[in-house]
């Protein structure tokens, strides 16, 4: 597979042929590296099912203005709920508060991605389940879900059930293969001699054969019946997204493996050709096909820029079956209204009294107007004043967005979500969090030289369970990806030089130094009232953005 090449490209890559295999040539840099086509939460399907949700929340670096985050929610036989809650300590100096970061400003950079989990399976046992000839496999009963769509049209039930099924079965398949191919290079980066990987890479190698034989069994097979367009145009699109997906796991594999050459052992080389022929012959079938995407090592920016736009769509194609759609509504919409209404009723009766009142001074043109004046002004402030009292007690109490979670392709509510965020004083924190801030503390007068102002998070979910006869599901993963962009406005130049004196050389010297800020976020995930404990890690950012995320307790 042909790769772009960044401007200080991080691999250079030339194929030599051989009669048996092609042969990578690797040469590493780590300058400028582009991130993996893994680096993304959202295109990482391979998460372990859990029956609890996890404490441990992984945390990513997206882009030099964006971290990641996900947390999973497992499904259980009743409605279940979860609390999630996040501190953020920001220094003082980004200027962060409520009268410059409102409410919108803040949903607006915390985006919130919703999907299903797909059922966790093993890579052999996903060789296993593609057997169409075993009853009750996933390909043969994938198979049985086509041919019942046989002399249908397009959008009927039968026709649609077909291609959701399609879909599903092309996200386990890159869930499971996933994350074979990350315990495949886990086994050969702990392999102490190339005969120990060799029986990494060879199982993995097979198993990944064995599936993209028995998918194109399964095709060769529904072509024989009269299967609707939409079915016809699915089949082979997850034909070519599954030979695509394929081909970068081998090739992706080859290219590390490749580079246990730097002692000039050929045998390390031979695991990775082995590799680089699976990726090979992958393209080839694709081209033998007529498939669209297929790469080159000769082909222009713009063929490549094709060949990636091809793989998005198709990775989309199947894995949007796994979105949820998430419906937004203020949280406190209608009791607002209620309370400014109940503040407006208070104003106008004071307003009505003292009218009644100034009526005994009518006689007196002059001090009768003045009373209705001053009535008049002190209603209005007094509605004001009601409003925003009324808003602020509100505020603490309920909800500023409400959520209602929706699978729209199998028309069921999965969940309720009550969100809110804000800004807290750092004085009267919970105690947990406190403590997870100070774990790194030496004095307490850090907090003069350190300070920081505290963004806060909180998201209480209800989740309904699954239905019977809906897709199999073991957790709901939500995906946040938060935006510092604006947070780095007003910070300084990253690089600046100083000046000190060496008290051994007896010299003084001038050097580069770089500005680097910390944030710190305290955050836990608890279910049906359990208590956890409390996490943190530190996010190391510079003018220029991200530059690495530190777990600390």
């Amino acid at each position: 597979m042909a790769l772009p090449l960044p401007p200080r490209p991080l691999l250079e890559l030339t194929r030599e042929r051989t009669a048996k295999r092609p042969i990578i040539r690797v040469r590493a840099s780590t300058e400028d590296a582009p991130p993996s086509e893994w680096g993304s939460l959202l295109g990482d399907l391979a998460r372990p099912s859990r029956s609890e949700p996890h404490t441990d929340i992984e945390w990513r670096v997206h882009d030099k203005t964006h971290i990641e985050f996900a947390i999973d929610y497992p499904f259980r036989a009743t409605p279940v709920g979860y609390t999630w809650e996040a501190y953020f300590f920001v220094p003082d100096s980004f200027r962060l508060a409520a009268t410059t970061y409102d409410k919108k400003q803040i949903y607006d950079d915390l985006l919130s991605y919703v999907r299903l989990a797909v059922p966790e399976l093993h890579f052999e046992e996903a060789a296993d389940e593609c057997d169409l000839e075993r009853a009750g496999s996933l390909l043969s009963e994938l198979l049985e879900v086509i041919r019942a769509a046989a002399g249908e049209v397009d959008g009927s039930p039968a026709s649609r059930a077909a291609v959701r099924r399609l879909r599903v079965f092309a996200c386990v398949i890159r869930a499971s293969g996933l994350e074979a191919q990350r315990a495949m290079l886990a086994a050969v980066d702990a392999a102490q001699t190339p005969e120990e990987a060799s029986v990494a890479t060879s199982g993995f190698s097979k198993l990944a054969q064995r599936i993209a034989r028995s998918y194109r069994a399964l095709l060769a097979e529904a072509k024989k019946s009269e299967l609707p367009g939409e079915v016809d145009v699915a089949l082979r699109w997850v034909d070519e997204d599954l030979s695509l997906f394929l081909e970068a796991l081998a090739a992706t594999a080859s290219v590390h493996i490749h580079q246990r050459t730097e002692d000039g052992s050929d045998r390390w080389a031979e695991h990775a050709s082995r590799l680089a022929a699976d990726a090979v012959g992958e393209a080839r079938y694709r081209r033998d096909r007529g498939y669209g995407a297929i790469g080159s090592d000769a082909a222009s920016p713009r063929q490549i820029e094709h060949f990636e736009f091809r793989r998005h769509v198709l990775k989309r194609f199947t894995s949007s079956v796994l979105w949820l759609k998430h419906e937004v509504r203020e949280g406190a919409t209608w009791v607002l209204h209620f309370l400014y209404a109940l503040a407006a009723a208070v104003a106008m009766a004071f307003a009505v009294v003292a009218t009644f009142k100034a009526m005994d001074f009518q006689e007196f043109l002059m001090p009768y107007v003045i009373l209705l004046v001053v009535s008049y002004a002190v209603k209005d402030r007094m509605k004001a004043i009601l409003q925003s009292v009324l808003a602020r007690w509100a505020e603490k109490r309920f909800p500023d967005r409400a959520w209602t979670i929706r699978d729209e392709e199998r028309t069921e509510s999965v969940g309720v979500v009550h969100e809110n965020a804000g800004f807290r004083d750092f004085a009267n924190l919970p105690e947990g969090v406190l403590s997870a801030r100070r774990v790194t503390r030496e004095h307490a007068l850090e907090e003069f030289a350190r300070p920081e102002t505290v963004l806060w998070h909180k998201k209480k979910l209800k989740l309904a369970p699954r239905k019977v006869g809906r897709l199999t599901s073991p957790m709901m993963t939500e995906i946040f990806r938060l935006n510092i962009g604006s947070w780095l406005a007003h910070t300084d130049d990253p690089n600046r030089t100083i000046t000190f004196a060496d008290p051994d050389q007896g010299v003084v010297c001038s050097a580069t130094a770089r500005r680097v800020y910390n944030i710190n976020v305290v955050y836990r995930i608890t279910g049906d009232g359990a208590s956890r404990p409390w996490r943190r890690i530190r996010v190391v950012v510079s003018r220029k953005g991200v530059e690495r995320i530190d777990p600390i307790a």
